[in-house]
C-alpha cells in the first residue's frame, strides 16, 4: 500500500493515525472515505473500540465539501437525462440523430456524460466522428445545466477547491482512506486542504499509478505500508445452480452461527447487484438469517411510485377500469387482500372496457374522486409540485405495536425512503422545467423520466446482521468470514469491450488533456483487483463459490481467478455444495387423504350432493378437490380479459340456443343467430374488434354447415333442449338438460348432445366414456328412459366445429352409415349401469368428506382454475448437470 503526507507531518497509516487522533481527544482530525457505508462502517467499528467518534468527523468527500457548494445543486443523473433528453429531441448531432429516441442511446449518453463529467477538451480530427459529436452535445448540455443552475461533478469539485483556499476548512489534520485512485478534480481538492496536514493511503496497483504521480508533484511525500496478509482457511465450492449455490451460503451461515460467530462477522460479497442480490435476500430471509443489503433500491421499482404513478395514469384515462382496478390489488391501496374488495372486484373486472369512477368504491376510497378534476387540469410546474404532495396521503398510515416484525419494520422504513425520494422528485421535476402551464400527462411523463434514475436513501441502520455488499464497497471492510459467490467468466471477472461512443484511442487522447478516463484493458486489469481486495477481507475464513449450470442448464465457465487463487494458496480445499435440506433418517409416512368430518360440514355436503349434475360427478371423479372448491365453496374465478372472453364454451352456448330457437323456424336461423351473438357480446362486454368479427364468421359458417348437411334419415324429435331433475337413488336425484331426444321407429330413442369441438375433441370423449371417465352420455341415455317411457337406442355426440362430425353409439338403421358405431342393446344397458354405479359411488364418497386432490388426469390440471391452490403437484425429475451428479 502506497502512504502519502504532506511535508511536516509523520508517516504512517490514516486509519492508525486517525485513531491515535481520537485517542488523544483530537477534535480537529477528519477522515474521508469514497461511500458513506464505509463511513458509517469505520464510524461504529471505531465506537465499538471506544473511541469518541464525532458524524462530521467521519464522513465522505462529497460530504466534507457540500457546505462550500451547497447553493449549486449537483447535476444528477436524472437531471442529466432529462437535459440530454431535450437535446437529443431539439438539436441532436447529425450522428446520433438516428438513433434520438433510443433509450439505449439515452442511458449509454447519461452514464458517459457522469465517467467524463466535463467539455473542457479539444476534439481535433485524430478522434473518432462518435467522439466529436459526443463533444458536441456535452458543450451544449453543460450550457443547458449551466443556465439551470446545476453543475456536473467535476465543476462543482473544481469550484469547492476554490472555495476551500479563500475559506479553509477548520480541521487541522485531514486523512483520506479507501479510495482506489483520484480524478484530477479530487486531487484540486487536495491541494486546496493546505495548510492542514494531509494523509492519505492508495493500493498498489496500476489504476492508481497517475494518482500517486499527481500527488508526488503537489510536493506529497511517499512510504510504503507492507500489511501481513490475512490467511484465512480458503474453499472453492461448486453447486449445481445458482439458486443451490445461495442455499448453500445460507446453509454455512447457519452451521457458522452454531459454532459461535455472530452475524455482523459474516459478508457475502458479489460483483454486482444482478442476479446475486435478488437471489440471497430472499433466501436468508426464507432461512430466518438477518442481512443488510448496502446496495440503493431504484424508487421506480418501489410499490409507492408504482402505486402513484398507476394512479396518475387512472386519473390522466379517466378511471379506465383496466388502470384503476390493478390499483385496488396493491397492498398500499389500503383495501387489497379482504372479501370484500375482492368481491367488488369480480364485480368490476366483469364490466370492462369501462370508464368513470365507480359508484361502489365511494365509501371505500372517499378521498380518490377529489382527484378527478386533474385529468383536465393545466398548471404551471410548481403548482403540479404543489398539488402533487397531496398524492403520499393516499397511502394509509401503518398501525404501530409491539409486537411488529423487524421485516415489517424494515419495509415501513423503505416506505418512509419511498416518500422522501417521491417528493424530492416532484420538487425537482418542478425545477427544470420552463414555468409555463403543462397538463398532468405533460408533467406525469416529465416526472416518470426523473424517477427512473432516483434511488432511496438507506434506513437500514443494522449492525449485528450479515453484510451483503459489492466488491466496490468491500475496500477497508475485514470480516472473519467472507462470501465470494457468483465466481464465472463474464460474471466474476466481468468482460469490458471498448464503448461505442468514447473508443480506447480516444480515451488515450483524453488523458493527454488531463481527462483520465479508463480503458477497455485498464477495466479488465481492474477486474483482477477487484477479486484480491474482495479475497484480502477474510480473516478466518473464504468461501469462493460458483454455480457449474446457468437457469438454462447449460454448463458454465468457472473463472479463472479461482484457479490463479489455488496456485498463490496451495492449501485452498475443492467442494461441492452440501444438499441444504438433508436426507431425512427415516421415510415419511404418506398423510392420509383429506375428508371433512365435522358433523355440521358433513350435513351440509350431504345436502349439497343431493342433486347432481352429470358434469359435477364428472369433476369429482376427475379430481375431488375440483369437485369441492367448484361445486361445494363456488369459487369463482375472475371475469376473463375482455379479448379472452368469447372463448369456446361461450361459443357452444351461442350455437346451442341458435339450434334450440331455430327449431320451429328454420327460415330465421340466421336472425336468431346474429341477435343471439350480439346480445351475448352486451351482456360479456365483448369489444366489437376483427377477432369478435372473425369469430362471429366461423360459427357462422359452421352453423350453415350443419344446417346443411344430410339429417337423420327417419328421426323424429321428441324433445329440444329438454330439463330434467329425476331421483337417482334414495335421497340422490340427478339434474341436467338433453339438447335433443330422437326416436327411431321399432328402435327407441336417441339422445343427442351438441358439442363445439372438433372431431378429434369428440374422438377423445367417446374414449374417456369407454373407460369409465365420463358419466354424461350413460345418465343421458338413463334420463330420457325415465322422461319419455321408451327404451333408449343410441347416445350421440354431433361436433360442429370445423366440420360436422357424429360419434358414439347407436342401435344399427338403415341408412345410418357413418353415424356413430353400432352396436347392441345390452351395450347401451352397460353404459347406463356404469354411469349410475358411478354417479352413486360419487355420491357417497362426497357425502363421507372426500376432498382431497386426486387428479385422474393429470394433464388436465393444466387448465384447472384450482391449480395454485391444490397440493398435487407432479414430483420434480433429477437433472444430470454438466460435472456435477443429479
Amino acid at each position: 500500500m502506497l502512504l502519502f503526507h504532506t511535508a511536516g507531518s509523520l508517516p504512517g497509516h490514516p486509519l492508525t493515525l486517525f485513531r491515535d487522533a481520537l485517542s488523544r481527544g483530537a477534535e480537529s482530525a477528519c477522515l474521508l472515505v469514497p461511500t458513506s457505508t464505509l463511513a458509517e462502517h469505520l464510524r461504529h467499528s471505531m465506537a465499538r473500540e471506544g473511541a469518541f467518534v464525532r458524524p462530521d468527523s467521519i464522513v465522505t468527500l462529497s460530504r466534507f465539501i457540500e457546505p462550500y457548494i451547497r447553493d449549486i445543486p449537483p447535476a444528477s443523473p436524472a437531471v442529466i437525462n432529462r437535459f440530454l433528453h431535450a437535446e437529443l429531441h431539439s438539436n441532436p448531432p447529425a450522428l446520433f440523430a438516428p438513433l434520438a429516441h433510443s433509450k439505449g442511446l439515452l442511458r449509454m449518453l447519461v452514464n458517459l456524460v457522469q465517467e467524463v463529467g466535463q467539455s473542457a477538451w479539444t476534439p481535433d480530427s485524430r478522434y473518432s466522428p462518435a467522439a466529436r459529436a459526443f463533444h458536441q452535445l456535452i458543450v451544449l448540455l453543460e450550457a443547458r445545466l449551466r443556465q439551470a443552475g446545476f453543475l456536473l461533478r467535476p465543476q462543482r469539485l473544481k469550484l469547492a477547491a476554490q472555495r476551500l483556499r479563500a475559506a479553509p476548512p477548520p480541521w487541522n489534520r485531514i486523512f483520506l482512506t479507501g479510495f482506489y485512485a483520484f480524478t484530477p478534480a479530487e486531487l484540486e481538492i487536495l491541494g486546496a486542504l493546505h495548510p492542514a496536514q494531509i494523509h492519505l493511503s492508495l493500493p498498489q496497483w496500476d489504476g492508481a499509478n497517475e494518482s500517486a504521480a499527481s500527488l508526488r508533484a503537489m510536493g506529497f511525500l511517499e512510504s510504503r505500508h507492507h500489511q501481513p496478509p490475512s490467511n484465512p482457511v480458503a474453499s472453492i465450492v461448486g453447486s449445481s445452480t445458482e439458486q443451490d449455490e445461495a442455499d448453500d451460503i445460507a446453509r454455512r451461515i447457519a452451521a457458522l452461527l452454531g459454532e459461535g460467530y455472530a452475524p455482523g462477522d459474516i459478508g457475502i460479497l458479489v460483483r454486482a447487484a444482478h442476479p446475486y442480490v435478488p437471489l440471497l435476500r430472499t433466501t436468508l430471509q426464507r432461512y430466518g438469517i438477518p442481512a443488510r443489503f448496502y446496495f440503493q433500491e431504484p424508487l421506480h421499482t418501489h410499490p409507492l411510485a408504482r402505486f402513484l404513478l398507476g394512479f396518475l395514469d387512472a386519473i390522466e384515462s379517466h378511471w379506465d377500469y383496466e388502470r384503476l382496478l390493478p390499483l385496488l390489488e396493491m397492498p398500499l391501496s389500503g383495501v387489497a387482500a379482504t372479501p370484500a374488495t375482492d368481491q367488488l372486484l369480480h364485480t368490476l373486472l366483469a364490466r370492462i372496457p369501462a370508464r368513470g369512477f365507480p359508484p361502489e368504491l365511494d365509501a371505500l376510497l372517499p378521498n380518490w374522486r377529489s382527484f378527478e378534476p386533474w385529468a383536465s387540469a393545466i398548471h404551471t410546474p410548481a403548482q403540479w409540485a404543489v398539488e402533487f404532495q397531496r398524492l403520499p396521503g393516499l397511502i394509509p398510515t401503518p398501525v404501530y405495536t409491539a409486537d411488529v416484525p423487524h421485516t415489517q419494520v424494515l419495509a415501513w422504513r423503505s416506505l418512509l425512503s419511498a416518500q422522501d425520494a417521491w417528493r424530492e422528485s416532484v420538487e425537482l421535476t418542478a425545477a427544470i422545467l420552463p414555468d409555463q402551464p403543462v397538463t398532468l400527462s405533460e408533467f406525469r411523463s416529465h416526472l416518470r423520466e426523473i424517477i427512473e434514475h432516483v434511488s432511496l436513501a438507506g434506513r437500514d441502520q443494522r449492525r449485528n446482521v450479515v453484510h451483503v455488499l459489492d466488491v466496490y464497497e468491500a475496500r477497508q471492510w475485514s470480516l472473519p468470514v467472507v462470501f465470494i459467490c457468483g465466481l464465472l467468466e463474464r460474471v466474476f471477472p466481468q468482460y469490458h469491450s471498448a464503448h461505442p461512443i468514447l473508443a480506447d484511442p480516444d480515451r488515450e487522447l483524453l488523458r493527454r488533456q488531463g481527462i483520465l478516463l479508463r480503458t477497455s484493458t485498464e477495466r479488465q486489469r481492474e477486474e483482477a483487483f477487484l477479486f484480491d481486495v474482495a479475497a484480502s477481507a477474510a480473516q478466518d475464513r473464504l468461501y469462493l463459490s460458483f454455480p457449474r449450470a446457468n437457469s438454462r442448464g447449460e454448463e458454465t465457465l468457472p473463472s479463472f481467478f479461482l484457479a490463479r487463487f489455488e496456485r498463490g494458496h496451495p492449501h485452498t480445499r475443492a467442494e461441492s455444495a452440501v444438499p441444504a435440506r438433508p436426507r431425512p433418517l427415516w421415510a415419511k409416512s404418506s398423510p392420509p387423504p383429506s375428508r371433512i368430518t365435522g358433523p355440521e360440514l358433513l350435513a351440509a355436503l350431504r345436502k349439497a350432493r343431493a342433486s347432481l349434475s352429470p358434469t359435477s360427478v364428472e369433476t369429482f371423479l376427475q379430481c375431488p378437490f375440483q369437485f369441492f372448491a367448484r361445486h361445494i365453496l363456488k369459487l369463482n374465478p375472475p371475469p376473463a380479459p375482455p379479448g379472452e372472453r368469447l372463448d369456446f364454451l361461450l361459443q357452444g352456448n351461442i350455437l346451442h340456443q341458435t339450434l334450440a330457437a331455430a327449431e320451429g323456424a328454420p327460415l330465421l336461423v340466421e336472425e336468431i343467430f346474429n341477435r343471439l351473438f350480439s346480445g351475448a357480446c352486451r351482456e360479456k362486454s365483448i369489444p366489437l374488434n376483427a377477432r369478435t368479427e372473425t369469430v362471429r364468421l366461423e360459427l357462422q359458417a359452421n352453423l350453415r354447415r350443419f344446417l346443411d348437411s344430410p339429417p337423420l334419415d327417419g328421426a323424429a324429435t321428441r324433445g329440444i333442449e329438454r330439463d330434467f331433475h329425476l331421483p337417482l337413488t334414495a335421497g340422490l336425484r340427478i339434474r341436467g338438460k338433453i339438447d335433443r331426444v330422437v326416436e327411431l321407429p321399432g328402435r327407441g330413442l336417441i339422445v343427442i348432445d351438441y358439442k363445439y369441438s372438433t372431431p378429434d375433441r369428440i374422438r377423445g370423449r367417446i374414449r374417456s366414456h369407454e373407460r369409465g371417465e365420463l358419466v354424461q352420455g350413460g345418465l343421458y341415455l338413463w334420463a330420457a328412459g325415465q322422461l319419455y317411457q321408451s327404451p333408449p337406442a343410441g347416445m350421440l355426440y354431433c361436433g360442429l366445429r370445423g366440420e360436422v362430425s357424429w360419434m358414439g353409439w347407436r342401435l344399427a338403421y338403415p341408412g345410418w352409415d357413418g353415424i356413430g358405431e353400432s352396436c347392441d342393446p345390452s351395450q347401451l344397458r352397460e353404459m347406463m349401469r356404469r354411469a349410475v354405479d358411478s354417479t352413486t359411488s360419487a355420491a357417497l364418497r362426497i357425502e363421507a368428506g372426500e376432498i382431497h386432490p386426486a387428479p385422474a388426469d393429470r394433464k388436465k390440471c393444466a387448465w384447472c382454475e384450482y391449480r395454485d391452490a391444490c397440493r398435487a403437484g407432479a414430483a420434480s425429475p433429477l437433472v444430470q448437470v454438466a460435472g456435477g451428479a443429479s
